[in-house]
């Protein structure tokens, strides 16, 4: 089939243009805009393989007729920031497939990753569906997980995700390849938005297992454009990027917020029911 990505992640477009082709299928075009969270990613998509036209739409109006020129069978939609409008939708030959990281009805929206983690979801979803009008709410065509250990974080999701993705990928565009339209979702869902301003600051008296996952849970910015879990620490304001949970009860007249001990680099602070080791922080950003 000839295929279109449409993404603003150039790392996932390279990775699908290799497994398109690795599986018999053509990719033609990537259509991608400035991602608005991350600029700097527009000028990666050079890095695209050869063979692959890359375009970018100045609205959602030209969605569609960039579409057309190039006569896609199916068009492959994952980390798109715009909603695609319904006559996009109504190119491709067999539609849009959209991949979305969470095992859906579960964490439909813009930060499935972020809220896996924030609710210690104990595994990590991909899903493959024929997108409709509404975000995340059209018929199942390939589904499956992925285990989560304590030390994984919203950061290295695309690594644990790509062995799964290569799975199953293969199987959705057989069925859909097949005129099989997919699975209607189950009922109910969750919506996963963006963060609230306030989870982007540590609050100390929280067991260390909930501090844990506010650490590791950041993937994009808060509502206002927050990113990351702040707190102060030996008097200066940081942003902590990597937390790990170690047994223990702390010092039971600790305040939570304090310093137990440092260790190099990493110091073990006292949470609302014992100790969390602070393995990385960085200079937080300044007010504005």
């Amino acid at each position: 089939m000839r295929v279109v990505l449409i993404t603003i992640a150039p790392r996932l477009a390279e990775r699908l243009v290799l497994l398109l082709r690795s599986i018999g299928h053509e990719p033609v075009a990537l259509l991608t805009a400035r991602n608005p969270r991350r600029p700097e990613h527009f000028a990666d998509v050079t890095n695209v393989p050869k063979g692959v036209d890359v375009v970018v739409p100045h609205s959602r109006a030209r969605i569609a007729p960039l579409l057309r020129t190039f006569a896609p069978d199916v068009a492959l939609c994952s980390g798109f920031g715009w909603r695609i409008p319904p006559d996009a939708l109504d190119v491709p030959r067999y539609g849009i497939v959209n991949g979305h990281p969470s095992l859906l009805p579960r964490w439909r929206g813009p930060n499935p990753f972020g809220w896996t983690f924030r609710a210690d979801d104990p595994e990590l979803g991909f899903t493959f569906h024929v997108m409709d009008a509404d975000f995340d709410t059209g018929p199942i065509l390939a589904q499956g997980s992925v285990p989560l250990s304590d030390d994984d974080s919203a950061q290295n999701t695309v690594e644990l995700l790509s062995p799964l993705v290569e799975q199953l990928l293969p199987a959705a565009l057989d069925r859909l390849e097949a005129r099989d339209r997919g699975d209607p979702q189950a009922a109910g869902g969750t919506y996963a938005s963006l963060f609230e301003d306030d989870y982007a600051e540590i609050d100390w008296t929280r067991p260390a297992r909930e501090v844990h996952n506010q650490v590791r849970s950041w993937f994009i910015p808060s509502v206002s454009g927050l990113f990351g879990a702040h707190t102060t620490l030996d008097g200066e304001r940081v942003r902590v990027t990597k937390t790990q949970l170690v047994d223990g009860a702390g010092a039971a007249d600790a305040a939570p917020g304090t310093i137990l001990e440092r260790d190099g680099e990493t110091a073990l602070v006292q949470c609302g029911d014992g100790p969390l080791r602070v393995v990385a922080t960085e200079p937080a950003e300044p007010a504005a």
